[in-house]
């Protein structure tokens, strides 16, 4: 498939459809939401238009990064077929455990689960042990979902390498950045070693999620630039 500037503008849109639902999530939990401690309190929370305004802004921001990495893929697949293919592959696994994790909160946690601590006090109780369970459920997903994240950042980097040199090396430093962070993500949360523990910090989180995706939208619109300029 012959890729167009239309294309390549669309994939960058992406993107910051992404970094704007960040951006609108790290309002709510910096500035308009309340450190919650209990499940009574993020029950309390959850039960408000503004979370779930937040939850599904930034599950339908998930669904957009699908689109921007299908492009970088179908970008490179002529140049680097497997490591394309594998990136794509594994995108999709991290997309799909993401859309899950992050459906089944919206629609269980936030709205069913909510709305029935705010309604019924006799399922205190129990909504108490769910959400307890709803927390160890989240570590367990968001393993598989790291993890193909790690590989999909790893191919990608491999992928864009060759892509040019100057600017155009952009997209392949962001996913090295990026699978660094995941991989110290994971060996932070899941092997007990300590010393990556800071990399779960929400301010690291925001900045190195604005530094990559920010340096993969410049890519991909000065890739728009020079599609532009390529005869049809």
């Amino acid at each position: 498939m012959q890729l167009t500037a239309k294309h390549f503008r669309i994939a960058g849109a992406g993107l910051c459809v992404f970094m704007a639902a960040q951006i609108f999530q790290a309002l709510c939990v910096l500035v308009w939401f309340p450190e919650t401690q209990t499940a009574a309190e993020d029950f309390a929370v959850r039960t408000g238009w503004m979370d779930r305004t937040r939850a599904l802004a930034v599950l339908l921001s998930i669904a957009a990064l699908a689109v921007t990495y299908a492009v970088f893929a179908l970008d490179r697949f002529a140049k680097a077929p497997l490591a394309s293919l594998l990136a794509f592959t594994f995108t999709m696994f991290f997309v799909v455990f993401e859309f899950l994790h992050r459906g089944l909160d919206f629609v269980m946690v936030s709205q069913q689960w909510a709305n029935a601590y705010a309604t019924e006090p006799a399922l205190h109780g129990v909504l108490a042990e769910r959400h307890a369970f709803w927390g160890t459920f989240t570590s367990a997903i968001y393993f598989p979902l790291m993890l193909s994240g790690l590989l999909a950042w790893i191919c990608f980097a491999i992928a864009t390498w060759n892509a040019g040199s100057g600017w155009m090396r952009l997209a392949s430093i962001a996913f090295t950045l990026n699978a660094l962070r995941t991989l110290g993500r994971l060996l932070g949360n899941y092997t007990g070693i300590g010393w990556f523990d800071f990399l779960d910090s929400f301010t690291l989180y925001l900045i190195l999620v604005f530094v990559i995706n920010g340096m993969l939208a410049i890519w991909l619109f000065k890739r728009a630039t020079v599609a532009d300029k390529v005869p049809a």
